[in-house]
């Protein structure tokens, strides 16, 4: 830890050091889990994360950067470093509504086994905001990313479009609906027809006679990463698209200064092709480009509870339940052998947050518990997540020494 630590100093340092105005915003967060791969093989990790990020309004622009370390302590294939940086501009359209616009480009770096999920990407943003009334809101939104991968299986471009509508009553009551059309194309996730069988026993001699992969990790189903080893690519050869529509609606309430409600229901279908990996997994606290809100049919409700106690503290109560299947990924059992079924979830998501505000200073400390059911018995588990940090905020030193 002492060595990561000495690694991210100075860099931190160097970018507090740059900046001019703005805002510096240094975080920790410390995190502990009875199950990093989330399947039914729990493997218990501590995970120490830090981040330094920079925002600066400059008129109608901000500029807006951001680094970040994560430590592992038993995984360390898994540590990574991140950097992202970016900006937007708001353009006044009239007394009621503007435009919006942003760019940015990211970077993840993960070490040893998990090289692969290491990424290079950049995103544009546009997006019309307006009063419908002037108590309702209407807005337009277009975002494409892309996303460049050191296993170039999961190379991606991506592009998503999004109505809502937001609807404000005197009586603190607020009502939120959204329309979203989502499309992802996996630029080549096909590895060579060598004739192998692509099961999670074979999959990753097959992606290492074909040339792919990355690292040399030894385990489908939350070990380590090998290459595509556990997110098995189909034969075959060119792009494969996979598109998504969905609709959601949310309705909040506030009681007095001390107590906001609100539930909120989110049902998506997929509407053309399928995931091109036969099987897919989630880590946590790493982002998986197989598994993610392209890749899902189903529906999701949610409601959270909020209380501003005195002395600036919140608490934050929330429970998610969701069903979701998984168009073109198998259910594998145990053996490794298809099971002839489509891959389905369900989860019971509880969580908890309590946050202290000081001046510029923000801790807080966090927990959840996760119940996922699942088709293919892997996917089956329960386990409990703890999180605690700080987040610090101050203004950047200004040439000349003023204040």
């Amino acid at each position: 830890m002492m060595k990561k630590m000495r690694f991210l100093a100075p860099l931190l340092l160097a970018a507090a050091v740059s900046a001019q105005g703005g805002t510096v915003t240094l975080s920790f967060n410390q995190h502990a889990t009875q199950n990093l791969f989330q399947t039914s093989e729990s493997v218990a990790e501590r995970i120490s994360s830090f981040s330094l990020a920079f925002d600066q309004d400059i008129s109608a622009f901000s500029l807006m950067a951001n680094v970040g370390y994560s430590a592992f302590h038993q995984t360390s294939g898994l540590d990574s470093f991140a950097a992202d940086l970016g900006f937007d501009y708001l353009v006044p359209s009239g007394s009621k509504s503007a435009f919006y616009f942003a760019a940015g480009g990211a970077g993840a770096f993960y070490s040893q086994d998990y090289a692969g999920f290491s990424t290079l990407g950049a995103s544009l943003i546009g997006a019309f905001k307006t009063y419908v009334t002037p108590s309702s809101i209407l807005k337009l939104q277009w975002q494409g990313n892309y996303a460049s991968y050191a296993d170039r299986l999961f190379d991606y471009v991506s592009q998503v479009a999004l109505l809502s509508i937001d609807k404000y009553f005197p009586t603190r009551t607020t009502l939120k609906a959204d329309a979203e059309y989502g499309y992802k194309y996996f630029l080549h996730p096909f590895m060579a027809d060598t004739g192998v069988m692509t099961s999670p026993k074979t999959a990753g001699s097959a992606v290492m006679a074909s040339g792919g992969g990355f690292g040399g990790g030894s385990g489908w189903g939350g070990r380590q990463y090998q290459g595509s080893y556990g997110f098995i690519p189909r034969a075959g050869s060119g792009g494969q698209g996979i598109g998504h529509a969905s609709v959601s609606a949310l309705v909040a309430q506030g009681l007095g200064d001390v107590v906001g409600l609100s539930a909120s229901a989110l049902r998506q279908w997929i509407v053309s092709g399928e995931n091109p990996f036969l099987s897919i997994e989630e880590f946590y606290l790493v982002s998986n480009p197989s598994s993610d809100s392209f890749s899902w049919d189903g529906y999701q409700l949610t409601g959270r509870i909020t209380l501003n106690l005195p002395g600036s503290v919140e608490l934050k109560a929330g429970y998610t339940h969701s069903d979701k299947t998984y168009p073109g990924v198998d259910s594998m059992g145990l053996d490794g052998l298809p099971l002839g079924l489509v891959r389905n979830d369900t989860r019971d998501l509880i969580e908890a947050r309590l946050e202290k505000s000081f001046r510029r200073l923000t801790v807080f400390v966090a927990y959840s518990h996760i119940a996922n059911d699942s088709s293919d018995p892997l996917f089956v588990w329960r386990s409990g997540y703890v999180m605690g940090g700080f987040q610090w905020s101050l203004p950047a030193a200004r040439k000349g020494g003023g204040s």
